[in-house]
């Protein structure tokens, strides 16, 4: 592994071949700022010149012949790593009979979670180590997804395979704004949500290849002593992906605790989430972390030793089963602050904001309000009293979203419905279902995919969407009111 023995000063390519120029980008990534791959002899391939301008210099026909043959000639249709690629180089020369490129900047591998163990083992224990290991699992639902009509939409899936897991320790990384974590030459997979995902990505990187991103942010960073956990989320503050993707690395939090007392957690602000909310601080709460040991920073920070746990949810791709036993110990510790009250049997998660809703939500919810279901926004609730209502009810039913993941905290099997977009893509309800054994019903609905300036929608997973009585509707009339 190359990102296990650089960052170089130069590169020599000496392997002649057909795939010599796609090997050029996968190794050129790995120079420092101004190194210099040598791919040796490649100047006798490059096609002869005929222009005769070029001609009278022969050394500048070579080296357009050179950008050509290396990719690095703009195309008339180009794909952003096409340009990325061009950019990269700052200089492209003939050398006598070799091709000599220069590197503009220096770039970060992303190491992968499946590559993690074998680059820890390349580097030794002065870059990290693997403190413990969980093997992977299968999660099956055994109950059926049924689904309306639909002409695009993305099959839910009822079985997930997720990997082993890992908890490791780094020495000395970075911490970035975002959920971003280097050292050295890499990006470490803790940087990823989608990490199994073919191509990696994070906003607050900026793409160089695919398999090399760089920071986008500058600035000092704070060296913290002590052992940390790191918590952070690319879009921390958001309840839905504490849910799934910040809550799925706490099966490590309580061993790690044990191992090292002193042990505190770390996050970082965003752009809009410039606090710790107090649903944030119960629900970590819930997971076995006091509030004094949820720690926030304003800047990049660089620990001592930083712990990273292999997430349990990382959608699309995979749920562990593991996570059901996390799922049932937080439920359990908020039910228990619940109100003791009558809570309604059918209840329906609406949604005021406008991504990802309905155009016509009144009609929905007089849909749903008309065959016994009590309206709700759940963030008008405390946790405590959300995981209460949720527990409560016989039926659950909402708009797709992070308003329905508290279903995670229900252990007992529930019928839920889903009304939602055909390009809702995501498969979190799925997932979460798969763990609980809850039996989903999902009504597909047609999206909205231009805007009313006449510009096609860019997010199509945020699309708005239209609830029809008649497709949508009959579905859903089918199941509601014959059972």
């Amino acid at each position: 592994m190359l990102a296990a023995a650089g960052p170089f000063e130069a590169v020599f390519d000496l392997e002649a071949g057909h795939q010599r120029p796609t090997r050029i980008r996968q190794v050129f990534f790995h120079l420092v700022r101004g190194g210099e791959l040598i791919v040796v002899d490649a100047a006798t391939a490059l096609a002869p010149p005929t222009d005769r301008q070029m001609l009278a210099d022969r050394g500048r026909a070579e080296e357009a012949s050179a950008a050509v043959w290396a990719g690095l000639a703009p195309a008339a249709e180009e794909r952003p790593d096409d340009i990325r690629w061009r950019r990269a180089v700052a200089s492209i020369q003939v050398r006598q009979s070799h091709l000599v490129l220069t590197a503009s900047r220096g770039t970060s591998a992303k190491i992968r979670e499946e590559e993690l163990d074998s680059f820890l083992a390349a580097r030794g224990e002065t870059f990290g180590r693997v403190l413990a290991r969980r093997p992977g699992s299968t999660v099956s639902n055994p109950a059926a997804i049924r689904t309306s009509e639909s002409t695009s939409a993305r099959r839910q899936k009822t079985r997930f395979e997720a990997p082993a897991l890992s908890l490791r320790e780094y020495v000395r990384p970075t911490c970035w704004i975002g959920q971003v974590v280097t050292k050295e030459n890499v990006l470490l997979p803790d940087t990823y949500r989608h990490i199994a995902r073919a191509r990696l990505g994070n906003r607050f990187t900026n793409e160089m290849a695919p398999r090399f991103a760089r920071v986008k942010q500058k600035g000092e960073v704070q060296d913290l002593p002590g052992r940390w956990f790191h918590l952070d989320s690319e879009f921390r503050g958001h309840f839905g992906h504490a849910m799934t993707e910040q809550l799925s690395r706490l099966w490590a939090w309580a061993d790690a605790k044990d191992r090292f007392p002193d042990l505190k957690a770390l996050i970082l602000v965003n752009r809009f989430r410039t606090t710790v909310e107090d649903w944030e601080y119960r629900l970590y709460q819930a997971a076995g972390i006091a509030r004094d040991d949820l720690i926030l920073f304003e800047h990049p920070v660089r620990p001592e030793r930083l712990l990273g746990a292999t997430p349990m949810f990382s959608q699309p791709q995979y749920v562990h089963a593991g996570i059901r036993e996390i799922y049932r110990r937080v439920g359990d510790d908020l039910a228990a602050d619940g109100p003791d009250r009558d809570y309604p049997q059918r209840i329906f998660c609406s949604r005021r904001h406008t991504k990802r809703s309905a155009t016509n939500t009144a009609q929905v919810e007089d849909f749903f309000a008309a065959r016994g279901f009590h309206i709700v926004y759940p963030e008008d609730y405390p946790l405590p009293e959300q995981v209460q209502m949720f527990r409560s009810a016989a039926d659950l039913a909402g708009f797709g979203g992070s308003a329905m993941f508290t279903m995670a905290f229900v252990p007992t099997p529930k019928r839920v419905f889903l009304v939602s977009a055909e390009t809702y893509t995501a498969q979190n309800e799925a997932m979460i279902a798969a763990i609980q054994g809850h039996q989903l019903n999902v009504a597909w609905c047609r999206p909205q995919l231009v805007e009313p300036n006449g510009r096609p929608v860019r997010a199509k997973l945020q699309a708005q969407f239209t609830f029809d009585q008649h497709r949508e509707g009959a579905f859903l009339r089918e199941i509601l009111d014959t059972h």
